[in-house]
């Protein structure tokens, strides 16, 4: 992807929204003490389970403000020119970035060629930057076969923070290219 330096590609499993919810806001509070960033792109309003939750965490009211500063309402799949406009006002200012994309499998696939398009056209423009995709797919979406969502990226995301895929299945090994 030309110039840009990083782009870690991350998965994550989820039964249900309130889980999904679980799962990703301790990732994405300590992200965002960090100074990252986080954009979402949703199939499905998580913002009332957002809610939910951080009325019941003990967090200062900054960080808990933050986290409902961002965006959790659901987006129809957009435009390459609203992703576009969206993707470089944020990495114009800001060296990393965190994109979570979260619904079905058609719906990730769509928004991440939109990103990958972006990437690829602007990589010149926005220089050498640090974007982590984090895909969340719901459970019941696919069948058995999870390693192929699996083989399409580097790294897991669950409770505990992201980590390499192998850690948390420890009998994957990712398929070698032919």
């Amino acid at each position: 992807m030309g110039d840009i330096n990083i782009v870690k590609r991350v998965c994550g499993f989820y039964v249900s929204t309130m889980h999904l919810v679980t799962m990703i806001l301790p990732y994405i509070k300590s992200e965002i003490k960090n100074g990252i960033e986080i954009e979402t792109v949703l199939e499905y309003n998580l913002k009332e389970n957002v809610n939910n939750v951080l009325s019941n965490l003990v967090i200062n009211n900054s960080e808990k403000e933050k986290i409902l500063n961002i965006n959790w309402n659901s987006n129809k799949i957009q435009k390459y020119s609203n992703i576009e406009k969206k993707l470089k006002n944020i990495l114009e200012n800001k060296n990393e970035i965190n994109i979570l994309i979260s619904g079905s499998r058609k719906y990730i696939k769509e928004t991440n060629k939109i990103i990958e398009r972006f990437l690829n056209k602007n990589s010149s423009k926005i220089g050498k930057k640090e974007i982590t995709i984090i895909d969340c797919y719901e459970v019941r979406e696919f069948d058995d076969n999870i390693r192929e969502i699996l083989d399409t990226h580097e790294l897991i995301i669950n409770t505990s923070g992201i980590h390499k895929i192998e850690d948390i299945f420890e009998d994957y090994k990712k398929k070698k290219a032919n």
